[in-house]
């Protein structure tokens, strides 16, 4: 098995092989590592051969400590591989070890696009590495795009259904916008995130999403109006198997329409006729209860149908334990900043 750092010029390979693999995923694409770049990271893509063709792949995401005393390195949702196949496990393992080695990193994180159940998280403590705090959310919602449409809306429930049909008897319209009305989704984006109590990035960040996955096709911003009013908007991932539901905006205004609900059932239509198997939410609490902070979430969420989902994790290949304990108390906070900055 051969190993090697891909270069600007095997993008198409590296995206071939990642899109088509079963725990291939849009974090791993190369236009995120490049979005990646743009704030401050550093992508290297770490590529197994044998006989001519990729067989693993990692993207690895390296970032400095403060005052440059080392550097952690992060690879979200992946590598990519067939990880029933136990020799090229360790082999990606070994490559990744000696690429943390070459590159002074303190510690590595992997998060595998893995679900539960699954024997792999004891493969990996056995050769090594560590459990860990998740960068992504754990649990998740999926929903089968592999049916009809008329499937789909029948496995939701009625409430949500039903919103869906008012918003379109209403007269909400939903259509693809331009890259440059992000600014106008920004807007939003900023009171649904005052308003809900989370945090977003700069209106740069968004801008730059855009910029690097929309004209590739990777993402798509897809906006709800009434009568010229922008009511909600989505930003869409797509990318081999999975799409991925990750931003959405609502305004304050006509929350009666429901826009929400058919701005979701079109990004889903969307991603169907790309050829996307499975819709991800992107999210829910690990704890389903009601007094949970994002239970409302949930409660939106889950009404289209899908499958919940949990993921194994992440874990930690510690390369320098003394320092790594050292300095838990900077690198904790980071990667609780990884949760913001990787997504």
């Amino acid at each position: 098995m051969q190993k090697s750092l891909l270069a600007e010029r095997d993008r198409a390979e590296w995206n071939a092989f990642v899109s088509q693999s079963r725990f291939g995923h849009v974090l791993q694409s190369w236009e995120w590592g490049e979005l990646k770049a743009r704030a401050g990271w550093k992508p290297l893509r770490l590529a197994l051969h044998k006989d001519g063709e990729i067989r693993a792949a990692a993207q690895v995401l390296i970032r400095p400590l403060p005052l440059g005393i080392a550097q952690l390195a992060y690879v979200p949702r992946g590598p990519a591989l067939d990880y029933t196949n136990q020799t090229l496990l360790e082999e990606t393992l070994r490559a990744l070890t000696q690429l943390a080695a070459d590159q002074n990193v303190m510690s590595l994180k992997l998060e595998p696009d893995v679900t539960t159940p699954s024997e792999l998280p004891g493969l990996l403590q056995k050769s090594g590495l560590d459990p860990a705090i998740p960068v992504q959310m754990r649990s998740t919602i999926w929903v089968d795009l592999t049916a009809s449409e008329e499937e789909m809306l029948a496995r939701q429930k009625q409430k949500t259904r039903y919103n869906i049909r008012l918003a379109g008897k209403k007269g909400v319209v939903v259509r693809r916008a331009a890259p440059e009305e992000i600014r106008h989704w920004y807007a939003m984006y900023a009171t649904t995130a005052e308003r809900d109590q989370f945090t977003i990035h700069s209106r740069q960040y968004y801008e730059d999403v855009m910029a690097v996955l929309g004209p590739t096709g990777l993402a798509t911003l897809l906006l709800a109006e009434h009568d010229g009013d922008l009511l909600a908007g989505i930003i869409v991932f797509g990318f081999g198997r999975t799409a991925q539901y990750m931003y959405g905006a609502s305004s304050n205004e006509k929350r009666n329409l429901m826009a929400p609900y058919l701005l979701q059932w079109e990004g889903m239509r969307w991603a169907k006729s790309r050829g996307a198997l499975t819709y991800d939410m992107w999210g829910i609490p690990d704890v389903l209860r009601e007094d949970e902070s994002l239970w409302g979430v949930y409660r939106h969420k889950r009404g289209y149908g899908g499958e919940i989902v949990k993921y194994i994790g992440a874990f930690d290949l510690i390369r320098s334990p003394l320092r790594h304990l050292a300095f838990e108390r900077v690198a904790r906070p980071l990667f609780k900043r990884v949760a913001q900055l990787a997504t």
